[in-house]
Parts: structure tokens; C-alpha cells; sequence
């Protein structure tokens, strides 16, 4: 059968002839709601019974939402278990009360909110108004011809119909279409239809049938039969939607939607997950770098995986999860004929290796294919008591041996038991943090009137098949606390091709094998804020496409906006592809080190963002999972009274306070960009300020590898040190980011990164930053709450963004703190200030202070009345960005300065060095001091030489008790003028110590 995409004239879906019209099937009149006959009522609810026989029900949800359902005579309500989209237990749980009046013409219920629902039933014939309690504002109505109707063939197909809207009514459709992608984010006009596809190949949609008016309220259709919404579209200006079960002479969908109240865009996403299920907040590694191996499908296995990650880190990039793609699993190591098991061959130590990787902070992600079910332990085929359909049905369906029917809750079972038993159960010590869901999508041949295990039609059970399956691993199989799950010791990380609502509550989504080309990239931005505004706000797409250009190669341009730009500043990082190596050589590759020193060099500049973010950004997904409000937030939901945010739907907020508009094209053009009015906005790459308005663009001109990026006035950035892997961020220290202009306030939250403890137990921290402008104060609180690892002291780094000159600053109203050069030479001295003229940046750095817990206040920054001090002290210069030879960079030692350190190779006792360039004013003698850390027990003395004349053979470097034990060793040399003198420290016959910095004074 073909899917139905249109609105029907007979349907109910052509508002203008409801009865009498042949409907889509070319049968049978429809029916409309009749007049009223009567009505009970009790505290939640209230039932209405037409002349006819139909009757309709209202049943509060809280005191912000109201359930709306309307049967046929003779027909009974569904179960409220039917559909397991809402929450099960939020049908009793959530409460509230209606109350209802009734006069000649109408009933009047209200929920018991005074901001809550208003909704007037006129008696004859029985329509619906629907209002803003509080203000009276119509939402939308029914008229005579406009109204709950059912038609099609055997009233296949029920529909809600509205009169059309106002003219400047704004209708934002949640969820997207295949493969992830929206045309744009404003639906008014359209006719949508995002259900499960009906071929192979239609890939990853999010099934969401809701959707946000900019008039303050949301519609819920709680049904899994395929829906079809039009916003006030063509000539009649439609405005309706409908569930379909395309004549299969199986159950008959019944009207079921839920109005939910704002006002706010925020607001409705809040009670729309609470009442479908808050977002699975994924363990904190999940927002560090993903990369697989799907481009190395001839030689990847548990010995290359150690070295690629060893060999990426070691040139400084972060690393932080592992995403298998077929090769670790056993049998051909291909997308066929292999099964979900660790190899023997590939990966014959997976209890070593998962040793190996949790002392160097990866995480990992297992992939099941579906296609290979049949080959899993303990399989058995066709309808119960087998897991799958009848065989007749899946004739049409490729590799339809393995087609599991996960609304059996055997079928279910089964599967999490092979997850359990080949790789999750903690007993067996092997790596397992996340699982990639792959082809739940290739079902759309399975005719509609086909049969499931749970009594469904598969056109009734399709639309919900990605939420069964994610049922089966999250609440069935890795959240109870009892033997055979995992329970609350680890955060799951599961992600499916394509996504039903409801499904956020166990696990994600990602948006399938998408075209690595532009037009893809702006489809997919959107449908990363249609899916955020769906309940699904950590969007997992393949950085960079996963099917490239000529020859499945992308340009380094493309490499540059999209991989490390654009996947960077979205929820989920990870680069992936699907082209190899093996035939088409290194530049196949996502990896970074695999590309040109252009794009290593960008890619690292992203790194070095996106990590010290972490703070921030692990707020914004905190605040996810608690309320609903996306990461990558669409202008909308801030902004959703202004037509301009319904228009710039290729740039949004990335939490509150940055503005991204990503390059999806080659640069050198000029890039519009809205920065909204009533905000200055500051360009985060050179801190030029700018004045938000609504009445004018701002024509921005791109550089390729520049993503757009403006912070706005009175934000304050939380940040930590650079690290390469998120197991390796030091909280010792928070850096704080504040660009004046206007006040400003943030909340962050901190917690163990892994376990469910945040949720069950309260286990996490919130610690209040504030900006207050007129003053030029920043003021930190002590944490409310803690968790397992949390810092008993913090230094805090803040910067100062807009000041026009320096002043003299102090913490806790000390004394005026000394100036510095950098910021390097003021954390190893113990505090001070630094000056940054070009960018008018003044940098505070404080002495570590003790962290209570319970509030109050921690730290004041802020000016101490006098004027700016003479900068003292030498000038640092760190390790890591020096020319290295047998030599790495590393991170897994907390306290250095900068963004790394260097750590001698174990095979570098002799020769290898760390050379930097550094300026000398004036030549004569200098201090060259040298920061280091040895956790060995004897010296490890390294030459030192300038210009490549030694000035210390054997400078010696002494034990400083850990390798997290920082110290400093120094030398006196006379240096020349210049702004290129050489400083050497070279290995002489051991081993040398880490080291952190080089400062010349």
C-alpha cells in the first residue's frame, strides 16, 4: 500500500465537506460529533454523550493539560495502556481537577489553575473552544463544518478540525521526517506527515505527532496509527490533523490528544516531557569526542584500537568514546554474517582492554545490527513462541530471517539477555557503556494489516516499534536494580535509527546514513532543533555525513565546516563515515590526525572549545533531562513572539547564552545572522560588540573553518581546563568566562559523570555564578549539594570580557592583587591579574580556596579602588604548543597550566627534546625556570641550551613525590634580543620528567 502523505477531501482532512464526500478509499460518507444529550462528570474528568450515541471526554493531567478523546456509538475508550508514549503512570499520577458549569448553549470547564485551561463545548451541535484561562486568549475552536470527524474506508481515519487560524499564527511541527531532516523549522502552510517509512531505505524518522503554536499551547495526538497534521494551509486554509489505520480491519484509531498550556515555548516542552518522559541524560563522556572505525573495515581490532587512540592523543586531540562498527563483533567482522559477540580473532582480550581503557578515560559503544539477529544465541523465529511475524509477512522485507517483533516481551527479553550475557554484565570486566540500535527502520514493506505478537496491526504497532525496542533495553533490561541489569551504576547510552515520542525516556536517536553534501547539512540543523523540540534534545548525527561526495570523499572545506565546526557545537559530537581507507587512502578517514595540518589545526581549535566548555555544556544537558528545554535551542524557543525567529532556522542558541549560526557552505561569503534585539551580542573569536536588532541582519563574512559564534552580554561561560578526555577534567579549577554589559546569572551543575546517582539520590551540585555589572563583581557561590569526587578546593580563573581600561581587582576583599603577563605566571605564583589590551580582557586568577558545601558565598571578584599595578613576574610559555621530538602531549595529570604538558616517550631516554621560540627584549642575563612534574623516583636531568649552545648539561629535575605533584627547577643564561631565541631541554640517557611550562624572567 502506498502511505498516505495528503490530507483526503472525505477523511474529515478537507474542512470544507465533511459529509458526503467518497473519502480517500472511495467508500463511505464520514460522520461528525453530533448534539448534545447529556454529560457526567466527576473530579478529573467529564464525559459528554451526543444525540448519536458518540461521546467525548475531557480529563485534566495536572491543572496545564487537558486530555481530549471522542469515540463512535458503540465504541469503548481505549485503555490508557494501549499507548505507553505517556508515561504509564502520569495517567493517575499527575492529577488535577476540572470543574464544569453548564447553561442552555454550553459547558464551561476549567482546570483548577487560574492561569490554566478554559474550554467551552457549545451543546448543539457539540463543538470545542479551547482558551487561555487567565487571559482569555482563543486558542482555537470548531465551528459548525469544522469538527471531530470520522471517514475513509470502515472509518479508518478519524480527524480533529479547527477553523482556520489567525494570520499570524506560527505552527512549529516537533520530530522530523526521514533520515533526520527538515525543509525548515516553520510548518505554517504545510502538510506533514512524519511516520514510519514504507520502503527500505526510508531511514530515521522521530515520529512526534505534537506540535507548538506561537499562540501559547501544543497538541499531543497520542496515537502510534500514522498522523497527518496541515497548519492553515492553501486556499481553504485547513488546519486539522488525523490518524489513518489504512483500512486494515484491525482496531480503529479514536481521537486522543492532549492540549497543553504555556504560554512559553520553554514552558510547553517542560510539561510535555514530564508527561511523555524526560529526556535519559547519557553519562558525561557521551558530550567528549565519538570517532569509530567504520572508515578501516579491513584492519581495525582491539590491538589498532589502542594504538590509533594513542597515537590521536598523543598529538594532543581528545578522545573520549570508542563507537564500534561491526569488526569487534564475532563471524565475518562485516555488516553480514557477524553477530553480537567479541570476536576471538579481533578482539581476543576484551577484559584487557576495557582495563586499558579505563585508565585512559575511553568509553565504548557496541553496535547491533538487526539484520543479523537470527545469528544471535538463542533466536527463534516466526510468531510466538517465536520473536518475529509470520513469514508470509515479511516477503517484501530484506533479510526478513531476522526481523524481530519487539512488542513481544519475549522477543524483548531475548535481546537484552544477549546484551547481558556477550558484553554488559559487570561480571565479564569487558567494555560496554552504550549500544548502537542500528536498522529498526528497514520494516516498510511489512504490509499494514500484518499481525504482531501484541495483537497489534503493524500499522497500528509501526509507529511505535523504535519505542518497544528501546523499552526492551532501558526500563526491561539495563535499569532495574536487580540481577541480570546494570541498574543505577552507569548511565546507558542507546541510540536507535529513528525515534518514536516517549522513546527519550530510555534512550535516543541518531538520524541514519545521511548524503555528506551542504543541502544535507542544513536539513539536518533543522531537524537537530525540530528533534530538540520534540523531547529529543541530545541530536546524534554523522559529522560530516556518512555518504560522501565523488568517490565517498568530502573536500577539506567541507571537513572544516561541517566534522570539526558545526558536529562540535551540537549535542553529540562524532564524525563518521562510510567511506574506506582501504581503497580510497587516509583522507577516507574522520579521524583528525588523519587529515592536513589546515583542518588538525581547526579541528584542535574545536577541541580545545568544546572541552573546556564542558561545564557549561553538561549544564545545558542537565537542564535537558530535567525540563525538556533542547541544547541546541531553535531562536523559537527564546524568542517565539518575534517572526524573525521562524525564519532563522539554520542558527540557534546553544544554551542561553551562545549564538550559532554554522558555515554550510565554502566560505568567503557574507553569512546573515539575527542577533535579536534588547541583548548586545560580543563575536566570541575577536570580542567586536554588537547591537541585537530585530530590523536588520548582521552580514557576517565567513571564513571557512569559522563557525559563527556570538555570546551574549551579561553571560557567564563556566569552563575548566583543556583535557583529553572528560575522566581527565580537573574541577580544581573553574574558569569563568563574563562579558559585561549587562547583568547576568548561571546555575552549574556538576555531578560523578557516570551513575544514576544525580537522580535517585540527589547526588550532584549546583553552584550560583552572578555578574553584576554596575559593579564589575563577580560573585561564586559555595556548591548547594555534592557527589561522589566533587573538589574540596577550587582556584577560580575569571575573565572579564568589555572593560574598556584595567583596574586594580581583589578577592574577598583582600588586597589589590598583582599583575601578571599571563595568566600561566599568575596560577604559579599563587593569583593575580592580567591585561589583555588587544581583546580588553582582564583576567583574575584566585588562590585555591576551600569549597563548603550548603551555599553561601565562596568567592568575590571585583574591583579594589586602586589603580591598575605594573605588571611583574617573567613570561610563561607552555610545553605543549613547543616543538616537540620524541615527545607527546598528555593531559591525564591534573594542575598544569595551559592545555597539556609533555610527557617524554618511554623510548626517548636520549635526544628527544621540547624547543621553544621565545622574545627577548633586550639581551642580557634571564632566569629560565622550568615547571615539571616526576612521579619516579630519581632525577631526571635534561641539557638545556639556547640558540643550540648549552648553558646546563644536566639541569636537575628531582622527584616531586607524583605525577601530579607539580614543582619548578631554574637555570641562568644570558640571552640575545630577539624574537626568535631557541630554549632546548633534551633528554640525556633517562628519561625526562613532564614538563609544564617554560618561564622566562
Amino acid at each position: 500500500m502506498k502511505r498516505r502523505n495528503l490530507l483526503g477531501a472525505a477523511a474529515g482532512l478537507s474542512i470544507g465537506a465533511v459529509a458526503g464526500a467518497p473519502s480517500r478509499a472511495g467508500a463511505a460518507v464520514g460522520e461528525q460529533l453530533g448534539a448534545y444529550a447529556s454529560h457526567v462528570a466527576d473530579a478529573r474528568s467529564v464525559t459528554v454523550t451526543s444525540t448519536t450515541g458518540q461521546r467525548l471526554r475531557l480529563t485534566a493531567y495536572g491543572n496545564q493539560i487537558v486530555r481530549i478523546r471522542a469515540v463512535r456509538n458503540g465504541e469503548a475508550f481505549f485503555a490508557d495502556t494501549r499507548y505507553e508514549m505517556v508515561v504509564p503512570a502520569n495517567h493517575a499520577g499527575m492529577g488535577g481537577t476540572l470543574t464544569v458549569t453548564a447553561d442552555a448553549t454550553a459547558l464551561t470547564v476549567v482546570t483548577g489553575a487560574a492561569d490554566g485551561v478554559r474550554i467551552v463545548l457549545r451543546k448543539d451541535p457539540l463543538r470545542l473552544e479551547l482558551y487561555h484561562r487567565a487571559t482569555g486568549a482563543l486558542l482555537a475552536r470548531e465551528d459548525a463544518t469544522r469538527s471531530i470527524t470520522w471517514g475513509g474506508t470502515n472509518n479508518s481515519v478519524v480527524t480533529q478540525a479547527f477553523v482556520p487560524p489567525p494570520a499570524d499564527e506560527r505552527f512549529v511541527k516537533a520530530g522530523h521526517g526521514l533520515f533526520g531532516r527538515s525543509p525548515r523549522l516553520d510548518r505554517t502552510g504545510d502538510v506533514v506527515s512524519h511516520n514510519y517509512g514504507t520502503v527500505r531505505g526510508d531511514q530515521a524518522p522521530a515520529i512526534v505527532p505534537l506540535y507548538l503554536s506561537s499562540r501559547g499551547y501544543a497538541v499531543f495526538v497520542n496515537t502510534t496509527f500514522d498522523t497527518t497534521f496541515a497548519f492553515a494551509s492553501g486556499a481553504a486554509r485547513d488546519y486539522a490533523f488525523s490518524a489513518d489505520d489504512h483500512d486494515t480491519g484491525g482496531a480503529r484509531p479514536q481521537l486522543d490528544y492532549f492540549l497543553i498550556n504555556g504560554p512559553r515555548f520553554a514552558t510547553l516542552l517542560d510539561r510535555y516531557t514530564q508527561l511523555t518522559g524526560r529526556p535519559r541524560l547519557p553519562q558525561l563522556a557521551i558530550f567528549g569526542l565519538h570517532l569509530s572505525d567504520k572508515n578501516f573495515p579491513d584492519v581495525s581490532d582491539q590491538s589498532w584500537w589502542r594504538t590509533k587512540i594513542t597515537q590521536h592523543r598523543n598529538a594532543g586531540f581528545p578522545f573520549d568514546h570508542h563507537v564500534n562498527d561491526n569488526r569487534w563483533r564475532s563471524g565475518t567482522g562485516a555488516w553480514g554474517g557477524s553477530w553480537f559477540e567479541f570476536s576471538a580473532v579481533r578482539w581476543p582480550d576484551p577484559a584487557g582492554y576495557q582495563a586499558w581503557a579505563a585508565d585512559n578515560g575511553v568509553t565504548m559503544t557496541l553496535d547491533y545490527n538487526r539484520n543479523n539477529s537470527n545469528l544471535m544465541a538463542g533466536w527463534v523465529g516466526g510468531p510466538p513462541p517465536g520473536y518475529s511475524f509470520k513469514a508470509a509477512d515479511l516477503t517484501g522485507v530484506a533479510d526478513n530471517g531476522s526481523v524481530p517483533d519487539w512488542s513481544n516481551p519475549a522477543t524483548r527479553a531475548w535481546v537484552w539477555n544477549v546484551f547481558w550475557s556477550k558484553a554488559l554484565n559487570p561480571a565479564l570486566h569487558f567494555p560496554g557503556d552504550g549500544l548502537w540500535l542500528d536498522e529498526p527502520d528497514e520494516l516498510g514493506p511489512i504490509p499494514f494489516d500484518a499481525d504482531s505478537a501484541g495483537g497489534k496491526k503493524w500499522s497500528e504497532l509501526r509507529n511505535a516499534y523504535f519505542f518497544y525496542l528501546h523499552k526492551a533495553v532501558g526500563e526491561e533490561g539495563w535499569d532495574p536494580a536487580a540481577a541480570g541489569h546494570v541498574g543505577t551504576a552507569k548511565r546507558p547510552w542507546t541510540w536507535s535509527r529513528g525515534a518514536s515520542a516517549g522513546q527519550q525516556r530510555y534512550g535516543h536517536y541518531w538520524t541514519g546514513d545521511i548524503a555528506s553534501t551542504y543541502d544535507e547539512m542544513r536539513m539536518q540543523i533543522r531537524g537537530m532543533l525540530a528533534g530538540g523540540l520534540g523531547g529529543f534534545p541530545y541530536s546524534n548525527i554523522d559529522g560530516g555525513g556518512f555518504l560522501g561526495g565523488a568517490g565517498g570523499l568530502i573536500s577539506e572545506p567541507f571537513y572544516r565546516n561541517w566534522p570539526a565546526a558545526w558536529s562540535s557545537l551540537s549535542p553529540i559530537w562524532r564524525p563518521h563515515s562510510g567511506a574506506s581507507t582501504t581503497s580510497q587512502g587516509a583522507v577516507a578517514s574522520r579521524w583528525p590526525l588523519d587529515q592536513n595540518a589546515t583542518v588538525q589545526a581547526d579541528f584542535r581549535k574545536y577541541a580545545e572549545l568544546r572541552y573546556t566548555l564542558l561545564p557549561y555544556i553538561y549544564t545545558v544537558a542537565h537542564q535537558a533531562a530535567a525540563t525538556g528545554l533542547p541544547m541546541a535551542r531553535a531562536m523559537v524557543v527564546d524568542h517565539q513572539d518575534r517572526p524573525n525567529a521562524y525564519t532563522h532556522d539554520l542558527q540557534y542558541l546553544w544554551g542561553p547564552s551562545l549564538l550559532v549560526a554554522p558555515l554550510t557552505q565554502d566560505g568567503g561569503g557574507t553569512q546573515d545572522v539575527w542577533l535579536p534585539a534588547g541583548s548586545t551580542w560580543y563575536n566570541f573569536w575577536t570580542d567586536s560588540r554588537h547591537t541585537g536588532t530585530d530590523a536588520a541582519d548582521l552580514p557576517y563574512v565567513t571564513r571557512t573553518g569559522e563557525i559563527v559564534l556570538f555570546v551574549r552580554a551579561g553571560a557567564i561561560l563556566p569552563r575548566y581546563q583543556y583535557a583529553q578526555s572528560t575522566a581527565y577534567l580537573n574541577k580544581r579549577q573553574l574558569e569563568l568566562d563574563v562579558y559585561a554589559g549587562a547583568d547576568g546569572t548561571f546555575d552549574l551543575i556538576e555531578d560523578d559523570g557516570v551513575t544514576e546517582s544525580y537522580r535517585t539520590a540527589g547526588a550532584l551540585s549546583v553552584t550560583t555564578l552572578t555578574w553584576t555589572d554596575a559593579a564589575t563583581r563577580v560573585t561564586v557561590g559555595h556548591p548547594r549539594g555534592t557527589y561522589g569526587g566533587a573538589p574540596a578546593t577550587r582556584r577560580y580563573v575569571v575573565r572579564v570580557h568589555g572593560l574598556a581600561a584595567p583596574v586594580g581587582m581583589r578577592v574577598n576583599g583582600g588586597a589589590t592583587l598583582p599583575a601578571r603577563t599571563g595568566e600561566a605566571t599568575a596560577i604559579t605564583s599563587g593569583g593575580g591579574t592580567v591585561w589583555d589590551a588587544a581583546r580588553k580582557v582582564l583576567t583574575v586568577v584566585t588562590p585555591s580556596i576551600a569549597t563548603v558545601v550548603g551555599g553561601g558565598v565562596a568567592v568575590t571578584v571585583e574591583p579594589s579602588g586602586s589603580p591598575y599595578p605594573t605588571v611583574t613576574g617573567g613570561t610563561a610559555y607552555p610545553a605543549e604548543r613547543a616543538t616537540l621530538s620524541g615527545a607527546v602531549i598528555d593531559t591525564r595529570h591534573p594542575d598544569y597550566t595551559g592545555t597539556g604538558f609533555v610527557d617524554f616517550t618511554d623510548a626517548a631516554a636520549s635526544g628527544a627534546s621540547v624547543q621553544w621560540t621565545v622574545s627577548v627584549p633586550t639581551a642580557g642575563p634571564r632566569t629560565l625556570t622550568f615547571r615539571y612534574a616526576n612521579g619516579g623516583s630519581a632525577n631526571r636531568p635534561l641539557s638545556i641550551s639556547v640558540n643550540g649552545g648549552t648553558v646546563n648539561a644536566a639541569l636537575a629535575f628531582n622527584p616531586t613525590g607524583s605525577w601530579a605533584t607539580w614543582a619548578s627547577t631554574s637555570v641562568t643564561a644570558t640571552l640575545p634580543a630577539g624574537t626568535q631565541v631557541t630554549v632546548r631541554a633534551t633528554t640525556t640517557g633517562a628519561n625526562g620528567a613532564n614538563i609544564d611550562s617554560l618561564t622566562v624572567s
